[in-house]
């Protein structure tokens, strides 16, 4: 399928803003496609946390417009041989390192193609020699604003690829009849974000999740629970997360990503 590019470029990074690196890549991109809107996704994935980044933009992209040319950038192989490779699926394009992200987001995704951006690729979009540690500017911007313009087509970056560098995040397990997921990430909030779906709760009569030494009903909303208190609910992305009614459950529990939750039935 050959994306209509609608000039949209979204930009997912563990950059920050304290440094002028975001402003630089937009730069690079208006630079090369003047008529481009670029959208910050996040530029406050922890630093070298590609899983994080995965999830989050594949959670986020389906809220834009087909056309759009999503570039994730959180690559702690910066000027190594890992390769940079390009998925295209449900009329989106996305951009990112081989190192565990590209793999996170294909699991968020439906009927992709995986390709290996070709060395030559650069060279034929004009993109300078890449320096080793900013590939952000140097190979994702100019690559993002040339399929932005429209003046390269998803079929031209390069090979087919059929194998991806693992995310870093596992799979739920089943374990009888229960479903063995762990923790995935803390946002803002401290709310627990794990990886067991909406879609596991079907079937379960009076569902419950155990986390730690805590075993929860599932609640509607935040305010169902007192404040101060801690609850289980399905979030906007999808995803049973563990909370604190007007606090944060990553500071009640201290429970970083990889901590094993259980979803059983009551």
């Amino acid at each position: 399928m050959t994306i209509i590019s609608t000039g949209i470029v979204t930009l997912t990074t563990d950059f920050g803003l304290q440094e002028p690196y975001v402003g630089i890549m937009k730069g690079v991109i208006v630079s090369a496609c003047p008529p481009a809107r670029i959208i910050d996704i996040t530029h406050e994935i922890r630093p070298g946390q590609v899983g994080a980044a995965g999830f989050w933009l594949g959670r986020a992209w389906r809220w834009f417009p087909d056309g759009t040319v999503h570039v994730a950038v959180v690559d702690p192989g910066v000027g190594t041989d890992r390769e940079i490779v390009a998925i295209e699926s449900g009329g989106h394009y996305f951009l990112s390192p081989d190192n565990g992200l590209a793999a996170e987001l294909l699991r968020h995704l439906d009927h992709a193609t995986t390709r290996t951006v070709a060395p030559e690729t650069f060279a034929a979009i004009g993109a300078a020699p890449a320096s080793n540690t900013f590939h952000g500017r140097d190979l994702f911007a100019p690559l993002a604003a040339a399929l932005a313009s429209g003046r390269l087509s998803p079929e031209r970056v390069g090979p087919e690829k059929e194998t991806l560098t693992p995310s870093p995040f596992a799979m739920p397990e089943a374990q009888g009849p229960d479903l063995i997921g762990q923790i995935l990430v803390a946002d803002r909030y401290g709310n627990l974000i794990s990886n067991l779906p909406a879609a596991s709760l079907a079937g379960r009569d009076r569902p419950s999740i155990t986390l730690l030494d805590h075993t929860l009903e599932l609640s509607r909303t935040y305010a169902d629970a007192a404040q101060g208190t801690l609850l289980a609910l399905v979030n906007s992305m999808g995803y049973i997360e563990i909370a604190v009614s007007g606090g944060s459950a990553a500071r009640a529990l201290n429970s970083p990503p990889g901590t094993a939750i259980r979803l059983g039935s009551g």
